[in-house]
């Protein structure tokens, strides 16, 4: 492998295959060893990375088989790992992003058996060899991505029976063994189960929380980006709500925060071609 011409202070050092499994989506990397959420494989794979010209894989770990867990976070000897039930093997890409229904998990079979919902917790002080000590079972489909850079809390999209889509949930790790939901966030509408009707269309739908000094940064696909509050862990409270769907395509994304900078980075994709959202 070589790095491209157009490439700038990059230098090709080592390759794995990772043991065969090649669909790793996000790497966390501690104590020398990079965690990988797969997309296919359903696990996490493990590499010990200390010598970066020979990274070797020394460990899979399997989650349930029905679920994806692509989306991992790693700090303070703890790994966060998110399952949720593969609505993309079910649905159409239509029906996934095109849009938002009311969620109902029953379509899906029976959580814990069918599929898994919600957020392992590993011990990772031997580094090669997760551990899990804690599950966070959520009453849906699952996580989807989730937030932790070590602290009490961590936050996560969370895909609820009741809501339209996804929503930001507050995680209070103070008992990892026991991780708990402690508070939530969503754009008025979503909730239809407490008869809230949405005023928008498309899909609004919490992709990705980045928090930064107790300030959560959303991306909410065609809802654009929201900024909120947490100081206060039980009562998320909106300072900020930015939409430019329409008159473009949505697919908000990420929003990276640079404080020292006093610079938001927010990134879109696309989903759906013209036609496709037409329909």
């Amino acid at each position: 492998m070589t790095v491209p011409e157009g490439a700038r202070n990059i230098d090709f050092v080592g390759h794995t295959d990772q043991g065969g499994r090649g669909d790793g989506v996000q790497v966390m990397v501690s104590r020398g060893h990079a965690y990988v959420g797969t997309r296919v494989s359903r696990g996490i794979m493990v590499t010990d990375v200390r010598d970066p010209r020979n990274p070797r894989p020394v460990n899979f770990v399997p989650t349930h088989p029905n679920s994806v867990c692509m989306h991992l976070q790693a700090a303070e000897d703890l790994l966060l790992h998110i399952q949720e039930a593969d609505q993309r093997a079910l649905l159409s890409a239509q029906e996934y992003y095109g849009g938002s229904n009311k969620v109902d998990s029953s379509r899906f079979g029976k959580r814990g058996e069918d599929y898994a919902a919600g957020m392992g917790v590993y011990d990772i002080k031997d580094p090669a060899n997760p551990r899990q000590i804690g599950f966070l079972e959520v009453e849906g489909l699952g996580l989807h991505r989730i937030w932790w850079v070590g602290g009490r809390y961590a936050y996560a999209s969370a895909l609820l029976d009741g809501f339209t889509d996804h929503i930001l949930i507050v995680i209070d790790m103070a008992d990892p063994t026991r991780p708990r939901e402690v508070s939530r966030w969503w754009i008025p509408g979503q909730n239809v189960a407490a008869g809230e009707e949405p005023t928008w269309h498309g899909r609004y739908a919490l992709h990705h929380a980045i928090v930064v000094d107790d300030f959560g940064y959303g991306s909410w696909r065609d809802g654009g980006l929201t900024i909120l509050d947490l100081k206060d862990k039980s009562a998320p409270k909106l300072l900020a709500h930015r939409t430019w769907c329409p008159p473009f395509g949505g697919g908000t994304h990420n929003a990276v925060p640079l404080h020292d900078r006093n610079l938001l980075v927010v990134a879109d994709e696309a989903t759906l071609n013209i036609d496709e959202q037409q329909m």
